[in-house]
């Protein structure tokens, strides 16, 4: 399933992903498991990552865009064992103070329904930017063996 919602300077995108909930949440936690997954990434790879998964511990997820490198940072607000993920959201595409990413994690069928949903952005045209890297983001994953 694919789905996307547009409201306000909000952004929700839904996948279903091949594989249980435990082991979806885990691959957003750990460094590895978010290489192999960004490998999968159409136009982008994943040159490194760092992760400290705890409430208030911080990320590290550095894009690699044809040898442009973006660096994107956040920190936990919330992980709740294969449920949900929230953090915030730093980039240099993403300049709104306090911008949150929140990933939830359903049980469907044989495998999971991902929703993930970023808030506050400081215009439009940033949310529909976001809406693209985020898609290929999560297409990455249904595309990765977890």
């Amino acid at each position: 399933m694919t789905d996307t919602t547009i409201d306000d300077l909000t952004l929700t995108l839904q996948r279903h992903i091949a594989a249980p909930p435990a082991k979806v949440y885990a691959a957003w936690l750990d460094p590895k498991t978010l290489m192999r997954f960004m490998a999968n990434c159409k136009g982008m790879k994943l040159a490194y990552a760092e992760t400290d998964p705890r409430v208030g511990g911080t990320f590290r997820i550095d894009l690699d865009n044809e040898g442009h490198v973006v660096q994107h940072t956040g920190t936990y607000l919330a992980l709740k064992p294969h449920s949900e993920i929230a953090f915030t959201w730093v980039s240099p595409y993403c300049t709104a103070e306090n911008s949150t990413v929140r990933l939830d994690f359903v049980p469907d069928g044989e495998g999971t329904r991902i929703t993930l949903t970023h808030s506050r952005f400081i215009d439009e045209n940033h949310r529909d930017m976001h809406v693209g890297g985020w898609a290929t983001m999560l297409d990455g994953l249904v595309a990765t063996q977890l």
